[in-house]
């Protein structure tokens, strides 16, 4: 069995998200060149707070509120990602961010 890994994990465009890439244990005999990808996008804790503060320390909401409020994409290909983080909202320059991450 594989397991998810986290490869990034911040604040972008004033909401938390956190990308996984899962690794699987018989990654040589995979025929897919492409990472599977999981992301979740959850809003940040205290909105109304002072933004300088989440600069310092930034801190995701805890994982009960998170599991509420939070959006999971489980897309097939990173290229059916970069439509689907735009469909939720996020500008072309966060979704580039965003997929520079996943790595090769």
């Amino acid at each position: 069995m594989g397991e998810w890994k986290t490869v990034y994990e911040d604040e972008v465009e004033g909401r938390w998200v956190t990308l996984k890439v899962y690794e699987s244990e018989d990654d040589e005999e995979e025929d897919d060149d492409d990472p599977v990808v999981r992301v979740t996008v959850a809003p940040i804790n205290d909105e109304a707070g002072e933004p300088e503060q989440m600069v310092d320390k930034p801190k995701a909401i805890s994982e009960a509120d998170a599991e509420d409020n939070s959006i999971t994409l489980d897309p097939d290909a990173v290229e059916d990602l970069e439509e689907e983080l735009i469909e939720i909202g996020f500008s072309p320059e966060a979704v580039r961010w965003i997929i520079s991450k996943v790595p090769d």
